[in-house]
């Protein structure tokens, strides 16, 4: 079967790490490599990690960044400093999520059996997503090097690789079937205000995110009203950066995103009417 590496950030982790690093090492398909950015935790998180390297030199490696700050925008930052062309696939884990014993090789089982399929990941919580989640994903190497020299620091950049692999006539999928927790609630209950922003940043058309957010408002999906409210609110609202992590993604960028968009809107109608 295709090999694959895990990468994910972690920061003030010392109640989780240990098992997230077990969830890993005990794959039935485990990774072929294991990248850590240790984001300057204040607990006993980098000891942790650094005894399981002690244990595993030739799988783990764990990169320390010394970071003073706590901000999520540096996220696609961390996942730059792991990316490498080795093996077929990258894994983005988290530094809470754990994984069901068999949840690679099942993904990367119906990847291989689709070469279509470039995106993917597994499934958590009660409500059945219908995209590939951040935590938990699989990337098809030779699609990502196709497009990309490392992942886009601007707000969205989880959502453009997915419109991108689309836009290309590729697959996206979550396999309900394999699955995996995030032991830190608190990700679950947040505002959503960068669903908004991040849309903004992409150029969605707006037809589309009024879609999007009516669909989350009346229940369909991981966002509650007030989410859904506030993510369109923020949409609407949000004024890009000429720079950095809230700035847009260039012109082009934008425009096949809300032109693809545009078409699948006019197909949806099209085929009600017929």
């Amino acid at each position: 079967m295709a090999d694959y590496y895990c990468f994910f950030p972690v920061r003030d982790g010392e109640k989780t790490i240990n098992d997230v690093m077990n969830s890993l090492f005990e794959q039935t398909l485990p990774p072929k490599k294991i990248i850590v950015t240790e984001d300057g935790s204040t607990d006993k998180t980098s000891e942790i990690l650094e005894e399981f390297e002690k244990d595993f030199p030739d799988i783990l490696k764990v990169i320390h960044t010394g970071n003073k700050t706590r901000d999520f925008r540096r996220i696609p930052k961390l996942w730059n400093m792991c990316l490498t062309k080795e093996c077929d696939y990258h894994m983005i884990g988290a530094g809470d999520c754990i994984f069901e014993s068999n949840y690679a090789e099942k993904i990367i089982k119906k990847m291989e059996e689709n070469p279509k399929l470039v995106i993917c990941s597994g499934d958590f919580g009660e409500k059945k997503s219908k995209t590939p989640h951040g935590a938990g994903r699989f990337v098809r190497q030779s699609f990502f090097f196709s497009n990309y020299d490392e992942y886009p620091e601007i707000i969205g950049y989880e959502s453009e690789i997915i419109n991108r692999a689309l836009m290309q006539n590729f697959k996206t999928k979550i396999f309900h079937d394999a699955y995996f927790e995030h032991v830190d609630k608190l990700g679950h209950s947040h505002n959503f205000s960068e669903f908004g922003q991040g849309m903004k940043a992409l150029g969605y058309h707006p037809l589309y995110v009024m879609a999007r957010c009516f669909l989350a408002f009346v229940g369909r999906g991981n966002i509650n009203r007030k989410g859904a409210l506030n993510m369109f609110w923020k949409y609407v609202t949000y004024r890009p950066e000429k720079s950095g992590y809230y700035s847009q993604f260039p012109k082009k960028t934008r425009d096949e995103i809300k032109n693809h968009q545009w078409k699948m809107i006019k197909n949806y109608f099209t085929k009600r009417l017929q």
